[in-house]
């Protein structure tokens, strides 16, 4: 009878440590699929950012104005203190007055460094939209696992945040 029981419970913990195993897994698999799309977001983002800043100067002769935001982003990015969805928000802000100044300065969309500026935009948008789409649906995979026992524990053990999700904004009048 107690070679039954301790059977018993051998395969309960056999089982119990498989799944344990089982949901370890999962959360390195998604873990690991969301840092590669932080990567490829922060890689894009950087991208982005050196393509405003190749039409400053364009920018600010033709409508002759200094944008004040092209400073706000490089006092944040040279403190390094910005969070990546903060970077982003910031360079979408930069990219909709580049987009808005095309429309409002005909002459400025004529030139030629000024229209190959909005195709790289057109085309950074479409990476960052997959690379966020890419980090939402995992992290929203990882989220559900860090919110349900014994995975929640598992996480913590590991060090593993709730991270929020990207926005992703679709422009319809962008120029794809």
């Amino acid at each position: 009878m107690i070679w039954i029981i301790v059977l018993t419970l051998i395969i309960i913990l056999t089982i119990f440590i498989s799944y344990l195993f089982i949901k370890n897994e999962k959360l390195t698999y998604y873990k690991m699929r969301i840092d590669k799309a932080e990567e490829q977001i922060e890689k894009e983002l950087d991208n982005r950012y050196d393509i405003v800043k190749e039409v400053q100067k364009t920018i600010e002769k033709s409508t002759k104005k200094e944008l004040k935001i092209y400073k706000d982003l490089d006092d944040l990015k040279n403190k390094k203190t910005i969070s990546t969805i903060d970077y982003d928000n910031l360079l979408n802000e930069l990219v909709d007055m580049i987009y808005l100044i095309e429309n409002d300065y005909p002459k400025i969309s004529k030139k030629k460094d000024f229209k190959e500026t909005i195709i790289k935009l057109n085309e950074s948008n479409t990476l960052l939209t997959a690379d966020k789409t890419f980090f939402n649906e995992n992290n929203t995979e990882i989220i559900s696992l860090l919110k349900v026992f014994p995975t929640n524990i598992l996480g913590k053990l590991r060090g593993i945040k709730i991270l929020p999700n990207y926005e992703i904004k679709i422009n319809e009048d962008d120029n794809y």
